[in-house]
């Protein structure tokens, strides 16, 4: 397929190589004028050894020829960084939304009312140490499925994804894994942000009865929203997470360490104001929110 990849950060860049090596025509859509670039790019598998992949960038006949665009910014630049590619999409391009959270779907359809769209949600691990340098770090299941009535037929992009880089998965309710990855989100990405740990040292005793009220209330607000979990299930998940990304920093350390904005409106925030609709109280996350807010506002005060 010709493919264009708005977005090259880690994860983008991670499927911007998988795809190349499935002999897609992948383009990147960046930030700069550069009309191309090369990636070094070392697997989880051989992580010493480094593969160089050649990309065209921002080329707006490329992007008219898209079959598929991968939009993979951070949550709160996802209709910034897609309107200026408006002029140039196909209305027949199938749009896919990758980000941490949730609450930009709305959105995303208006801006783009006549595109199939399919929202994603991946826990496959990449490190971008610079930006010409991508390493694989960590795998894990990526679930994509449609938002609206043209993607409802398009679960052969899951194979496709599937192909690049396994396992991915096509799900008849993609909200589901959305609020699933957004519970592991909600416990692991402030906590490791404010404390500027790494994953692993949330297993510490220390964290645990804070870990514990933040899993109560994400179970309160996913079965009221219909996805019925318990405070027991969502602690088993996100230890399985803590022990298999012990090395790793979540994305929002990363963020607060960088004194960039983080998508915590769309993780802990959100949640808060789901729950409001449902008239539940969620004084943990509403505290977590507030507190990477106010890092955020001396990050660039």
């Amino acid at each position: 397929m010709n493919i264009t990849l708005l977005g090259a950060g880690a994860i983008g860049a991670l499927w911007a190589v998988k795809l190349t090596q499935q002999q897609h025509t992948v383009q990147l859509w960046t930030r700069h004028s550069a009309t191309e670039t090369t990636l070094h790019f070392s697997e989880l598998t051989s992580p010493t050894t480094t593969d160089s992949h050649h990309f065209n960038c921002n080329d707006p006949h490329a992007l008219a020829a898209s079959e598929l665009l991968i939009v993979t910014v951070k949550a709160f630049q996802v209709v910034t960084a897609l309107t200026p590619l408006l002029p140039y999409l196909n209305t027949d391009c199938v749009v896919i939304i990758m980000h941490n959270g949730i609450g930009t779907q709305s959105q995303v359809q208006q801006l783009l009312p006549h595109n199939p769209i399919i929202y994603a949600t991946t826990s496959q691990a990449a490190f971008k140490p610079t930006q010409t340098t991508i390493q694989h770090t960590g795998l894990g299941q990526t679930s994509l499925g449609a938002i609206n009535d043209p993607a409802q037929s398009l679960s052969h992009i899951a194979t496709l994804f599937d192909a690049a880089l396994a396992p991915a998965q096509w799900q008849a309710n993609i909200y589901q894994p959305l609020w699933q990855k957004l519970a592991i989100n909600c416990a692991i990405n402030p906590l490791t942000a404010l404390h500027q740990c790494c994953n692993g040292d949330l297993a510490q005793a220390c964290y645990q009865s804070q870990l514990d009220a933040i899993y109560l209330e994400v179970a309160q607000v996913m079965t009221a929203e219909g996805f019925t979990t318990t405070q027991q299930q969502l602690r088993h998940q996100v230890d399985n997470v803590i022990t298999a990304t012990a090395n790793n920093y979540s994305s929002m350390n990363r963020d607060i360490f960088h004194h960039r904005r983080t998508e915590i409106d769309y993780i802990n925030g959100y949640l808060v104001q789901q729950a409001q609709r449902h008239k539940i109280d969620t004084p943990i996350n509403n505290q977590l929110w507030q507190a990477i807010k106010h890092m955020e506002s001396l990050n660039h005060a």
